[in-house]
């Protein structure tokens, strides 16, 4: 035998020899342990082992059952559904298995998966969990309280302002909502929510160096609709709408605006009220995978006279396989009247059964600004440079109560004696406190 036989012999001695001692485990004593410990119920074990025996190649039926069921003990619901739909691709005839994953999918957030789902249980089982779908499944009220920190000292000053020129801002307004979820089918969910938001604001003129004030007040009811279905595969379409009807006090009674009013759009009218009406239409596409969430999402929209394109990404990370903690991260670009724009959002988000708190920051030009599916609308007549925001959620049996605080920094421009837009801007701060109860039937 010749010198490069030998050393080939050598080395394949060699590689065997490792490759037995690095393979401590065998299937025997894995499908032994792992059902010993499934019966302690020693669920973080059973989750040690069978990552240990997985990367070691070894990987069967009944280790996937088991490790699904451990991880939703421990609370991991999107790694039990990785385990659990791995085991159903294998037998989908396994009740254990359909019932765990049917409350799986239900805990770990994904309602409309588990709906879906329910429909290819076995008869027995779906008698046993008897899934009702009334017309109504929650009802949510919520309030939103804006104040302009700073607008006690905009009355005595004008800033960079000339005589001539002129400038519009929030005191503060509210908002106050009703939501209705519906669940039209096992695979079709459908929200709509009616809005009311009073606005308190100011005109402010620069004559001569002497400030003139006037108070105005403004009203706006928006119709917010998103009907959201299960496509399968953890994959969900939401179409929406957002109808905006307001009105606001006309300050400039038979006279003609040359330019654009606070809201938008050359003014003329006798009437005491000018109306206007708004609109947003888009549509949002999910993903949620084991551990990552994502949405590619369009709308296109008129506020306050412009018309807009948005488009955006986001993403939500869920690293232990739960959503006890959830990074997550957002970019949307606008295109207004010629005009483009990018907002970016980022946040973290910790929860357990009893309390959610997300920290949130949006940074970027925020005006005609939709978020949430069209679920949010920033279309005050400022502009946003940026928010920084935290959310308090508290869980209870048939109840989920929310609080929150966000700030703003706000910039707006000056007009002249044309209600022309000059080059001159004014800031200033804005808090918004949120509040809000769901009751879940």
């Amino acid at each position: 035998m010749g010198k490069q036989s030998i050393l080939i012999l050598v080395l394949c001695i060699v590689v065997t020899t490792a490759n037995a001692q690095k393979k401590s485990l065998s299937f025997k004593q894995v499908d032994s342990t792992s059902y010993a410990l499934y019966l302690k119920q020693d669920w973080k074990s059973l989750i040690t082992l069978g990552k240990k025996s997985r990367d070691e190649g070894i990987d069967f039926y009944y280790l996937k059952v088991r490790m699904g069921i451990a991880y939703y003990k421990e609370g991991k619901m999107l790694s039990a559904i990785k385990f659990l739909e791995e085991a159903n691709k294998i037998d989908s005839h396994d009740v254990v298995v359909q019932e765990y994953l049917y409350w799986a999918y239900k805990f770990g957030g994904l309602v409309l998966e588990s709906r879906l789902f329910y429909t290819k249980i076995s008869k027995n089982l779906q008698d046993k969990i008897a899934l009702d779908l009334p017309f109504i499944t929650a009802i949510d009220l919520s309030v939103l309280a804006t104040n302009n920190l700073d607008y006690t000292k905009m009355l005595k000053t004008n800033g960079p302002s000339e005589s001539g020129d002129n400038r519009y801002f929030t005191e503060n307004y509210q908002l106050f909502s009703l939501g209705m979820n519906h669940p039209l089918s096992k695979k079709v969910n459908f929200y709509q929510r009616l809005s009311v938001l009073p606005t308190a604001s100011y005109y402010q003129e620069n004559t001569s160096g002497e400030l003139v004030n006037k108070s105005y007040n403004g009203s706006e009811t928006r119709y917010y609709g998103d009907v959201t279905v299960s496509l399968g595969n953890r994959l969900y379409l939401d179409t929406y709408v957002n109808f905006l009807f307001g009105k606001y006090d006309n300050l400039d009674v038979d006279s003609e605006l040359s330019g654009r009013g606070p809201r938008g759009g050359t003014t003329t009218s006798t009437s005491s009220t000018i109306r206007y009406t708004n609109f947003v239409f888009g549509a949002a596409l999910t993903k949620a995978s084991y551990y990552t969430r994502s949405t590619v999402n369009i709308s296109v929209s008129n506020l306050n006279g412009y018309n807009q394109f948005q488009g955006g990404y986001t993403l939500s990370l869920y690293p232990l396989g739960s959503t006890f903690i959830v990074p997550f991260g957002a970019v949307q670009y606008q295109n207004e009247n010629e005009n483009s724009n990018m907002v970016y959002t980022g946040g973290l988000s910790l929860n357990t059964e009893k309390i959610s708190i997300t920290g949130y920051g949006n940074i970027g030009n925020i005006r005609n600004f939709i978020a949430s599916n069209g679920a949010i609308i920033y279309n005050q007549t400022e502009t946003a440079l940026n928010e920084y925001g935290l959310t308090l959620q508290f869980y209870t049996k048939k109840a989920v109560v929310k609080i929150g605080y966000s700030f703003m920094e706000m910039e707006d421009y000056y007009n002249n004696q044309n209600q022309e837009i000059t080059s001159k801007a004014f800031n200033f701060n804005q808090q918004n406190i949120i509040a809000g109860i769901t009751w879940e039937f």
